[in-house]
């Protein structure tokens, strides 16, 4: 057994060295209980001997409290007081309550015009009683806190007194998608003239029916969009049937016929190898699939590091893609699992290293798996939505409030701007 083992060790570096892969510098464990062992002597916390950290001292003193003694709390002697003081700063949470406006409007008429004229209420949505603040406020308990309707009346009137109700709040949440709306055609429109887009979706209900919530994003918009399809048509509906930018995605083989230049993602197939390798009993040669992946993948990011000229970055991607080739054909004729994950690679080593030949294209889809992220919380914590007009007004507002937040502009500042700037 031991012969057989360091003969698979010896084979293993052997096919290493010829496909021109650097061995892993990690020690993949013998067995779970060895991983459970190391992680439980793992000492938690920060390392010994590092820095320490303390919250900063406040900006601000909205109070000064000056606290003495004027005798000695102990015998009751007189005190001489010391030159420098002790302080110590409090913070802590205002008593919470509604802001409450009268607004008395002085009306005039005008013999010219035979009317009455009367100034409009600033920062008001019509003739609502709440106002613009309080709008912003429940959309992002909605969809930054991801609190439900009924949790979001309790927070409102035990803590402002608001005397709120569900109905209220729905109300509000459609005003502000009917609001929003242009800013996410705005940002639609925007989607198409950008360089690159990552994309991705997954599955919800609406209305009792299976629908699918798409994200596309870049560095400087994200959208969401909710639809019957999960095939290309949603990708040119988007960004367009002439879009020529990059586009990041997995390997659904529907998004291969859509527009634009692809990358598609290596944690996806990383992964799909990883899980087939950590399998109880894995099938022959996963492990080393695996760790061949990781370390081309590793390779290329290494390399692409000192890419400069165009032609360069063109003689790198065709090296990376024949070594992807030549090593994928390996396990053509292995277990049937390894050969699945070996023709994907094969399938589409060409759209693998796309991130040698474009400057800022990144190799993975973590980003459209991170903005899709707290979609899928929403869906754990409230289910499915009611009607098709729920499901849009989050996409709208959702997509609104992460392009702000991509763009590192604050909610509620530039969220009231916008707000003042369309409904005067």
């Amino acid at each position: 057994m031991e012969e057989n083992k360091s003969l698979k060790e010896e084979l293993q570096k052997l096919r290493l060295k010829v496909y021109g892969i650097k061995p892993s510098r990690k020690k993949r464990k013998d067995s779970d209980s060895d991983a459970e062992e190391s992680k439980d002597n793992k000492k938690h916390g920060p390392p010994f001997g590092h820095e320490g950290r303390a919250r900063k001292r406040p900006a601000r003193v909205d109070r000064t409290v000056v606290l003495r003694f004027e005798s000695c709390p102990e015998c009751g002697g007189d005190l001489s007081e010391l030159q420098e003081p002790r302080v110590r700063y409090t913070e802590d949470i205002a008593p919470a309550e509604l802001f409450v406006t009268e607004h008395i409007i002085k009306q005039g008429y005008c013999p010219a015009c035979r009317k009455i004229v009367y100034p409009d209420v600033p920062e008001t949505i019509g003739n609502r009683h709440f106002g613009v603040n309080f709008l912003l406020y429940i959309t992002y308990l909605r969809y930054t806190m991801n609190l439900p309707y009924n949790k979001m009346v309790q927070l409102l009137n035990d803590t402002y007194q608001a005397g709120v109700s569900e109905g209220t709040l729905v109300d509000y949440i459609k005003l502000a998608a009917q609001v929003f709306g242009p800013e996410y055609e705005r940002i639609k429109h925007d989607m198409q003239r950008q360089k690159n887009c990552h994309y991705d979706d997954t599955g919800q209900r609406v209305d009792g029916e299976n629908r699918w919530l798409w994200v596309f994003i870049n560095k400087e918009a994200v959208l969401y969009h909710t639809s019957r399809n999960r095939g290309k048509k949603v990708v040119i509906e988007i960004l367009g049937e002439d879009y020529d930018g990059c586009t990041v995605q997995d390997f659904y083989p529907s998004y291969d016929g859509a527009p634009g230049v692809k990358q598609k993602c290596w944690s996806h197939l990383i992964k799909d190898a990883r899980e087939l390798a950590g399998k109880k009993n894995p099938p022959p040669k996963a492990k080393e699939f695996h760790e061949g992946l990781q370390a081309l993948y590793h390779d290329a990011k290494e390399d692409v590091k000192d890419l400069t000229s165009v032609g360069v970055r063109r003689k790198v991607y065709r090296q990376f893609v024949k070594r992807l080739k030549d090593f994928a054909k390996t396990y053509l004729n292995g277990h049937c699992d390894v050969k699945r994950l070996a023709k994907r690679t094969l399938k589409y080593r060409h759209e693998m290293f796309t991130f040698i030949l474009e400057p800022g294209v990144e190799p993975t889809n973590n980003v459209a798996e991170r903005a899709l992220r707290p979609c899928v919380v929403q869906r754990k914590i409230s289910g499915c939505h009611r009607t098709p007009e729920g499901a849009e007004n989050r996409d709208i507002i959702m997509s609104v409030m992460g392009t702000m937040h991509l763009q590192e502009k604050d909610y509620f500042e530039a969220g009231k701007e916008y707000l003042l700037n369309t409904l005067t």
